[in-house]
């Protein structure tokens, strides 16, 4: 006799640096800081606390529970899980053995992070049922053909899954609603680095703000673009003069005194500061920076640029007719994708490497930071289809972590053989 399905699925979209999670009937999942903070005042944020109660982010100490692209530190996640699972604060009331739940991990996590994971989920939350995916892999599940003007509820089998995340950029291939694993790159450009080195950059150039990480990461947000013309606009950026560069912005940095607090935000040129301002001017940085994801050899990083990765994950691809079907059916994801220019500058230089024979498409998604727990929403509502993908509780008691291994799909099958 086959288990009832839970009624309600959760889904868990475990970024590095915001955890998406939403019951499966939502329209939207709530976006929540996957980290534990401490401010100068010594007092510790878990999780949403951090956007709902901490009013000055300057100097804010970050302890995140991933290192690397992997997920390293139970004792942080399971403090912010709980959160998640049962704050009034966040909205929801998890029942864990009454819920089925969908999590990501990192592509190419490391074995024991993965069964750390699932001893997790089912020994100590206790859930009734639960599949672990990708991000990428949720993202595919979407109607992703409405992305390149289709009509909703269709969707090729096969994708080529680009998610900018944190830690890193990653292309996934997949193939018949399969992760061909030999073909997946992964860049190790992401949103952290690039913050850290425009905070590095900006404390050499002007401020020190080495302790800034919050407010470096607005300012990132709010001011970089990706150059569509690096060299020219670096040219221009040398020779006029802030007045004149058109390329040129100053920051007011965030201000926290006796009277209120105020944000940081772009100082428009024909607008006087205010007496206490206090002024960051950034020129090249504002592009210089995310040109690392088309160039990392600009700080001495032994990897291709994210065009010339793309094309290795296809080419490592044994079938050419599923090489072009994978160029026809790009899905662009993560919020590092979200910079002015990106999306031009990626198509026009992918553009110059593609086969002759081959059509490019690439779908930007609406909200590519939700995008893939949209995936994972659509998912959940198949109760018959995730009910094949998915490991009960009873079956872990009795089979232990290696059948979450062998059912998602850590053991590389390559669907090319046979």
């Amino acid at each position: 006799m086959v288990a009832a399905q839970p009624r309600s699925t959760f889904v868990l979209d475990n970024g590095a640096y915001n955890i998406k999670a939403g019951f499966a009937i939502n329209s939207f999942p709530s976006i929540i800081p996957n980290c534990v903070a401490r401010g100068r005042d010594r007092k510790v944020y878990i999780a949403d606390q951090l956007t709902s109660q901490c009013k000055d982010y300057s100097g804010v100490a970050f302890r995140r529970p991933f290192e690397k692209a992997h997920l390293v530190n139970w004792e942080s996640e399971s403090v912010i899980w709980d959160r998640v699972f049962s704050s009034d604060d966040v909205g929801f009331r998890v029942v864990p053995d009454e819920t089925a739940l969908i999590a990501t991990e990192p592509v190419l996590h490391l074995p024991s992070c993965s069964s750390n994971m699932d001893q997790m989920v089912f020994e100590e939350y206790g859930f009734s049922t639960y599949y672990r995916s990708t991000a990428s892999a949720l993202a595919h599940e979407n109607d992703t053909e409405m992305l390149y003007g289709g009509l909703a509820g269709q969707r090729s089998d096969t994708s080529l899954v680009i998610d900018l995340g944190y830690s890193a950029t990653t292309i996934v291939p997949i193939i018949a609603d399969t992760v061909y694993r030999p073909a997946i790159r992964r860049l190790d450009v992401g949103g952290r680095l690039l913050r850290n080195v425009l905070k590095e950059t900006v404390s050499f150039r002007h401020y020190n703000m080495m302790d800034e990480s919050a407010t470096i990461n607005d300012i990132k947000d709010q001011v970089c673009y990706v150059s569509l013309s690096f060299s020219k606009d670096l040219e221009m950026c040398k020779k006029l003069s802030f007045a004149k560069n058109p390329l040129a912005v100053n920051y007011v940095l965030p201000l926290q005194s006796t009277s209120g607090s105020r944000l940081g935000h772009v100082l428009n040129k024909s607008e006087a500061p205010e007496p206490d301002d206090q002024i960051l001017t950034l020129g090249n940085e504002r592009f210089s920076v995310p040109e690392l994801l088309f160039m990392p050899s600009d700080i001495d990083m032994r990897q291709a640029g994210l065009p010339e990765a793309i094309m290795q994950a296809v080419s490592a691809v044994p079938d050419p007719d599923i090489r072009n079907l994978l160029l026809g059916n790009v899905i662009v994801t993560g919020g590092t994708s979200q910079f002015p220019g990106f999306k031009e500058r990626l198509s026009a230089e992918l553009q110059t490497m593609i086969p002759t024979d081959a059509t490019l498409r690439i779908g930007f998604p609406e909200n590519p930071i939700a995008y893939a727990w949209e995936g994972g929403a659509k998912l959940g509502q198949q109760k018959s289809r995730l009910r094949l993908l998915q490991v009960t509780r009873k079956e872990y008691l009795e089979y232990g972590s290696n059948l979450c291994m062998q059912k998602f799909g850590k053991q590389s099958i390559d669907i090319f053989s046979g």
